[in-house]
């Protein structure tokens, strides 16, 4: 399914876990921030699934290069949304909270920085001669995304082990951003990379 149609709905639930997250953050509220940023994170992983199934079935004929580059484009473009979506997450809650933490504006920066450059990496892969396109390109990417991948379990792995969920500290807030990003982005990455290997591996029709 192209992500086009899905925009509408994934970006009323970027608003709406942002809106509700400060709400709770206002009121001390970690059960009420887990739900929201949660909201965020099924919707994203169902945005993924919708638009990585129909390269899924056993009857899908091997699409053209081009069509591969389509569908790692749209999900680089579900990670650049992901990654926005953290770095407004940050900002708000802190800046129209009275939660204060020094770092804040350090790790929304630095996640919106991040944003952006995905989602110009996912505009390069339109270019007319096909530099970022080509089949050393994409499978560099893939590689890219096993690294997110595994980036991101890790910072889960701390955030658990380290029983930064379970902290009322000024970062409080920020760690379940990071926590649903993560979860996000590893179910993202892992569905990148297979979608991608079923695609390359599949038979080409004559």
């Amino acid at each position: 399914m192209p992500l086009r149609p899905l925009l509408p709905a994934l970006l009323l639930a970027l608003v709406m876990s942002i809106v509700v997250g400060v709400l709770a953050v206002g009121r001390n509220s970690g059960f009420t921030l887990g739900l929201a940023v949660a909201l965020f994170a099924l919707q994203m992983l169902f945005a993924l699934v919708r638009t990585n199934a129909p390269f899924w079935g056993a009857d899908a004929q091997a699409p053209k290069d081009t069509i591969i580059a389509l569908c790692v484009r749209r999900n680089t473009l579900l990670a650049a949304l992901v990654y926005a979506w953290g770095a407004a997450a940050i900002l708000a809650l802190y800046s129209l909270s009275s939660l204060s933490w020094r770092h804040w504006w350090q790790y929304g920066a630095a996640m919106a920085l991040v944003a952006a450059a995905v989602f110009l990496y996912a505009q390069l892969l339109t270019d007319e001669d096909g530099t970022y396109r080509t089949p050393k390109a994409l499978n560099a990417l893939m590689w890219l995304s096993v690294a997110q991948g595994l980036a991101v379990i890790g910072v889960l792995i701390y955030l658990v082990g380290w029983g930064k969920l379970f902290s009322m500290r000024s970062e409080w807030a920020a760690n379940y951003v990071f926590a649903a990003g993560s979860v996000t982005l590893a179910v993202l990455s892992l569905i990148s990379v297979l979608t991608y290997l079923r695609l390359k591996q599949a038979p080409r029709p004559e």
